[in-house]
This record gives C-alpha cells, structure tokens and sequence, in this order.
C-alpha cells in the first residue's frame, strides 16, 4: 500500500483537472522523462486511482479514487504527497483505530525506528496525529477529528487492494504492506505459505485448510515461519509453529513476533495461557526426529 511521491503529484494533477489529461500534459507538470510517467500511470491504475481513456488519464470511479479527491478537496493546502508518500500510508493504516508507542509501530510495521520516528515527527507538525504520555513513553494516535478524509483514503485504498488480490471463496487472515495471508479449502491459483509450506522444511501437517500468499513469488523460510504465526489458532496450530522452529532454529532464531516471547517461555519450561507445555512439545519433537529442546533463557 505504498505511493511515491511522484504518484501523489500525479494524482493531484488528474484529480484537480476539469478535463481527461494527456500523458504528456503529466511530464510537462511533473519535470519527469516520459519513461517515468508510464510508470506512474501503470502503478495508479494497479492501485485503482486512475483510468486511462482514449490516450488521456482520468481519475478512476473507484472507492479509493473518490476517497482521494474528497482528501484532496478538503485539504488542497496540505502537502499531501509528503503526508503520503514512502511508508507512510503503512503507519497511518496502523494507527488507527490503535494508538502505539515507537517501539510498538516500529516492530509492528516493520519501518525501521529511525524513520517511523521521523513521519511522526512531521504528522505532529501537520497534526494528523496527536500524542500522549502513558508512563515514560509516548503513544501516538490518529487525529480522526482534523483528518478523516485522509482515514477514509487510507482504509479505502487498504480495502480494495486486499479484495482485489484475496480470492472470493478464500477467507483473509491478514494484509500487509504489499501481499495477503489468507486460507481456501479450495486449489487456489497462489503461493503455499504457513503451515502448508511446512512439508518443505521438514514438518508434513496435511490440514484440512490451504494456506495461501499473493502476490505469487518465492518464499524464504523466516517469511512462511511469520505467516503461519499470524494464522495459528488455538493450541494445535502454536505446536506447530513450536515444532517448526525447533526443526530450523538456525534459520529462524533473527524472527521478531509478538508470539516468540512466549514460544521461548515455553521452551523454557515455563506454563503459557493458550500454548502447549514442555511435556507436549517432547512428545511431538520425536516424530519430526527433533532432538534439541530446550533453549536458554
């Protein structure tokens, strides 16, 4: 869900404009070669923000495009492609409806600190976002009051790239920045992840449910360890997540997850709420020929 700068100002020009705009209009007003503008326009039409008719550039009749010109038309004074461009729209989609400290949006957008630090610093100066103290540290939210335009705009443009990838029979288990967890009964024309691409790396579940990413493209064994984090269910499913890391700890001992904390609790011996116990691990350890478990605290 991310726009550059460029595409901000691209969009501003077709959406202020009375008339279709010719491509070549785009690079007059924009100062960029014509390959670029091609470009912009693809990446537009792929977010559902713009339409090409006839030769010439027209803002899309599409929820998110609407969304758009009604941010535009309520804040043409704003500099809406730095409000929007880079990760920022990940930030915003976080930010709302939950407030988050630093820390918290940092590890849970994956925007390295450094930079969620300095778009919050500049939504502060344009108030789109407010901050108050909880204990030592701030905690950033979401100024619904000065900008729902711009909440509408985010969620909007959130939704309809989630529907436009996850398949009408399938069940969405999360979105992220740029691809879509999600699980079928059905064959899916996707990329296998989670727990079904866990026969790969040793752990053969055989479940009822398939789970599936897209975009298609090749997986790592951190990103499915991470997808089958974000899909577990109950006990049975955090086994497995448990098992899985114990089969390939080397590969995966970089994960960060809100779940590791207590994965390595419980391979310490300890009792967590909702997760299997040591004894339960041991026993399902051995028919995947697992012989290392417990971990160091």
């Amino acid at each position: 869900m991310r726009l550059s700068e460029n595409e901000v100002r691209a969009l501003i020009v077709i959406t202020r404009s009375e008339d279709p705009v010719h491509p070549s209009d785009l690079q007059k007003e924009l100062g960029l070669l014509k390959g670029s503008i091609s470009r912009i326009i693809t990446h537009l039409q792929d977010k559902g923000l713009a339409e090409r008719a006839e030769g010439e550039i027209i803002l899309a009749g599409t929820p998110p495009a609407e969304a758009f010109k009604r941010l535009y038309y309520s804040h043409r004074a704003s500099p809406l492609p730095e409000i929007l461009s880079g990760r920022r729209m990940v930030l915003l989609s976080r930010l709302d409806p939950l407030p988050g400290s630093l820390e918290d949006l940092a590890e849970e957008t994956g925007i390295p600190r450094d930079t969620v630090y300095y778009y919050l610093q500049g939504f502060l100066q344009l108030g789109v976002v407010s901050r108050s103290r909880q204990g030592k540290a701030y905690r950033y939210s979401f100024n619904n009051i000065v900008w729902p335009e711009l909440k509408d705009f985010v969620a909007s443009l959130r939704e309809y790239q989630v529907l436009r990838l996850v398949p009408r029979e399938a069940l969405l288990i999360k979105s992220y920045e740029d691809s879509v967890l999600f699980k079928s009964l059905k064959l899916q024309d996707a990329t296998l992840t989670s727990f079904s691409a866990y026969g790969d790396f040793g752990i053969d579940l055989r479940l009822r449910d398939n789970y599936y990413t897209l975009p298609k493209r090749e997986l790592g064994i951190q990103e499915i360890f991470v997808h089958s984090l974000d899909s577990a269910e109950g006990l049975a499913h955090r086994l497995y997540c448990i098992l899985f890391y114990l089969k390939n700890k080397e590969a995966l001992k970089d994960v960060q997850h809100s779940m590791m904390e207590s994965i390595k609790a419980v391979l310490q011996g300890e009792r967590i709420r909702g997760y299997p116990s040591l004894e339960e691990v041991e026993e399902q350890a051995e028919l995947y020929e697992i012989r290392e478990i417990h971990i160091q605290p």
